[in-house]
């Protein structure tokens, strides 16, 4: 029997995520998917800013600003009755430059901006690297047949989908990273509570995504080149993406009853779209279910824990799914990292649905909000005449467009302002917490957020500083005798960075002397001095 510490069931971006986090903090673990490679399919396009902050700590997010659109390539959502006719509404979206250029609102709030990536692209890069880390045991081409959980461990029957080859795992947890359809959620009898997608006019119900090769669309476009065109006419909605800047696009179109994904031709849709026929290659299309907003009523039973599409479903409005499943693989990481190592604390697993669910649940709000915002928009009759009436119903469609939509494309709050108030492990304070809303991040080292982000005076970010463990910064040029909690960490075996950062601007963000900052960034304690009882404070956030 093959033993490792940590098995992972489903090599998509969140269990290479984790599986890579793992590998970052030298924690043996298997990571078992039945494809032998990644797809070839796209699927989500934003890797948002808190994502690629992870990537920065990962040291892959150079890696990821290869891929996607071009730097100068225009970031605008465009609405359009057809992409060789008028243009109704524009919401105007920095371009990734713009975003990297010093002083810009981006690297104001954080060292990494968002990165418009298909994740198709994305997934390549993540398993290239997970193929160069020894404690990773890559089983690509495996799928899981089997699993019984005991008291201190799972043990885990895997099959090559090959050869037939089975091999018997044992393992401390087991993580299912299987998505919507988790074999593993399911075998354990935990039920999706939500939202399952009513059939309206768009962004709800069935819809077909399709992934195609068009360069000549870039010859009808009657504007520049934006990321994403909507095209809103009486024969239907559909939008399409730019992926590349090259000519490779994804566009989604709503199905109609009766019709068969498997069997349709897609080009008359984009077509549609488009307003005339120009060569079309079509690559794959997929037939898949918009409007979902579903999490599971549990994100752990025992040793087998879940993450990802496994516990939540988003319909894709905002960009909020993939990026809420790679949060979850960054808490767990370090939480059996503690474990593996030997200093968690008996409760610190458990808080990973304490503080994980919360922040699903309202990221499924703002994205079904979002989706039905943009199925509320109906198109009138004659947009498309070339009259004065026609011209003030687009003028009117395109106001009320730009008006229901821009939120989608500005979420900051939900990128950077995730927060763990109510964990166990994270010392709470007392007053009126400065909390961000969906679309505006308020920075605060109030504990149970995201640490503020700051440019030191070398330029480099103060989160390059942090360690794999804790990090205690001492800020402001503080006398804080800190002997007593560096003493108490060593004596439990929790590893503990200390960095002293003397800028009075830095101090004065964080409002305090001293902060303690988790391994996942996030705040868990601040205070003007180190509390009588350091040892308690220790024990609290790891869980004991």
């Amino acid at each position: 029997m093959i033993e490792t510490p940590v098995i992972i069931v489903g090599g998509g971006p969140v269990g290479m995520n984790l599986a890579l986090d793992l590998a970052w903090r030298d924690v043996p673990c298997m990571l078992v998917n039945e494809p032998k490679t990644t797809p070839n399919h796209p699927q989500g396009n934003t890797h948002n800013a808190r994502t690629m902050e992870i990537y920065r700590r990962l040291g892959i997010a150079n890696r990821m600003r290869d891929v996607g659109l071009p730097m100068d390539h225009c970031g605008d959502a465009i609405f359009v009755t057809r992409i060789n006719s008028h243009e109704i509404g524009r919401i105007r979206i920095p371009t990734l430059r713009e975003r990297l250029t010093p002083g810009s609102f981006d690297l104001e709030i954080g060292p990494e901006p968002l990165q418009r990536a298909s994740q198709m692209f994305v997934e390549r890069i993540l398993k290239e690297e997970l193929d160069t880390r020894d404690t990773v045991d890559m089983r690509f081409g495996w799928k899981m047949t089997g699993f019984a959980p005991a008291e201190d461990g799972v043990t885990v029957d895997i099959e090559n989908v090959e050869t037939g080859e089975t091999e018997t795992v044992s393992c401390g947890y087991l993580v299912g990273c299987d998505g919507g359809r988790s074999t593993i959620r399911r075998s354990l009898g935990i039920e999706y509570d939500g939202k399952s997608g009513e059939e309206v006019d768009f962004m709800m119900g069935q819809m077909l995504s399709v992934y195609f090769y068009a360069p000549a669309l870039y010859d009808v476009m009657k504007t520049d080149a934006p990321w994403q065109f909507h095209s809103m006419n009486p024969e239907g909605r559909a939008s399409i993406v730019a992926l590349d800047g090259k000519g490779h696009f994804l566009t989604w179109a709503k199905l109609e009853p009766g019709q068969d994904a498997e069997t349709l031709d897609p080009r008359p849709y984009i077509w549609r779209v488009v307003g005339e026929e120009i060569p079309v290659e079509i690559l794959s299309s997929k037939p898949w279910q918009a409007g979902l907003s579903l999490v599971a009523d549990e994100y752990q039973r025992g040793r087998v824990i879940l993450a990802g599409d496994a516990v939540h479903l988003f319909t894709p409005t905002g960009g909020f799914g993939m990026n809420t499943g790679v949060g979850d693989a960054e808490n767990l990481g370090w939480k059996l990292a503690a474990w593996h190592d030997g200093w968690a604390g008996d409760g610190l697993i458990d808080t990973y649905e304490t503080e994980r669910r919360p922040v699903a649940i309202r990221n499924l709000a703002q994205s079904y909000a979002l989706a039905q915002a943009k199925s509320s928009l109906s198109v009138p009759q004659g947009i498309e005449d070339e009259t004065p009436e026609g011209e003030k119903l687009r003028e009117d469609l395109g106001a009320r467009t730009e008006e229901a939509l821009a939120e989608e494309y500005f979420s900051m709050g939900i990128q950077l302002g995730a927060r763990y108030d109510d964990s166990p492990i994270i010392h709470a304070e007392e007053g009126e917490i400065r909390t961000s809303d969906p679309f505006t991040y308020v920075p605060t080292a109030w504990p149970g957020g995201r640490a503020p982000h700051r440019w030191l005076s070398d330029g480099t970010a103060l989160f390059d500083h942090f360690g794999k463990g804790f990090t205690l910064l001492r800020l402001g040029g503080t006398a804080a005798d800190t002997t007593a909690l560096e003493q108490a960490a060593a004596e439990k075996g929790v590893p503990l960075t200390i960095f002293d950062e003397p800028d009075p601007e830095t101090r004065a963000l964080y409002e305090a002397d001293l902060a303690l900052i988790r391994p996942d960034q996030y705040v868990a304690w601040r205070g003007q001095a180190v509390p009588d009882d350091p040892a308690t404070l220790i024990d609290l956030v790891r869980g004991s």
